[in-house]
């Protein structure tokens, strides 16, 4: 899926917006991912889960990612087409053994394809509006389980989903004769995920990542 959207992207870039302005930065984030979902208790015997436990919380952290866009004017409004790319993991959170679960939870290889319509607002002041579409993975790591009865942990070891969502978000960018700053809020509401581990365990998930993000970039 991936390489679908990167091909999507270099024939858009190559495409209407070839001749338009380039842009690049980095951005930094203060990230919040609210989770929410079930897991089934354990039932190695039936080979399937037994009664839904509903679960949910929410970690704060930070990440950095890099972006590239063409801008161009389309019925005097200036569209931007960008990718945003997070190039590391990010820790969202340390899960402790409370329910019988410890583990190590990471965001990773994500990418966010975006279009960004803006207006003028004066002073070298713009306002835009973002939408886009995010694909990346959540790596579970550095799992250990306690029992609650004797040989029903599972065997699973490091887990990864992929997540697919969509990005709305709302900003303020101040031009300058070196480049630009931004200043911008987004919300991705991501698509449930799914696993089923090796004693018929079903933990089911979803989640929202809310960033505000602080971006520093140059037009060339």
């Amino acid at each position: 899926m991936k390489k679908i959207i990167s091909a999507i992207i270099a024939s858009i870039f190559i495409g209407t917006f070839a001749h338009a302005e380039n842009l690049m930065g980095i951005k930094i984030s203060a990230a919040n991912m609210d989770a929410s979902g079930s897991h089934t208790t354990n039932s190695a015997s039936s080979g399937g889960g037994g009664s839904a436990v509903n679960a949910s919380g929410n970690a704060n952290f930070q990440m950095a990612s890099f972006f590239v866009e063409k801008s161009t004017e389309l019925n005097g409004m200036d569209v931007s087409l960008g990718l945003d790319i997070i190039p590391f993991e990010a820790e969202v959170d340390s899960l402790g053994g409370g329910d019988g679960f410890d583990a190590t939870v990471d965001i990773e290889d994500v990418m966010t394809v975006y279009i960004q319509p803006s207006i003028d607002a004066g002073n070298d002041m713009s306002l835009f509006l973002k939408a886009g579409y995010t694909q990346g993975d959540v790596a579970i790591t550095n799992i250990s389980r306690q029992a609650t009865e004797a040989g029903t942990a599972s065997t699973d070891g490091d887990q990864t989903k992929s997540l697919e969502g969509v990005m709305l978000g709302v900003g303020l960018q101040r031009d300058f004769d070196m480049g630009f700053l931004r200043l911008e809020g987004t919300v991705t509401e991501f698509d449930e995920i799914s696993h089923t581990n090796s004693n018929g365990k079903i933990v089911k998930a979803s989640a929202d990542l809310t960033l505000i993000s602080l971006s520093i970039g140059k037009t060339f």
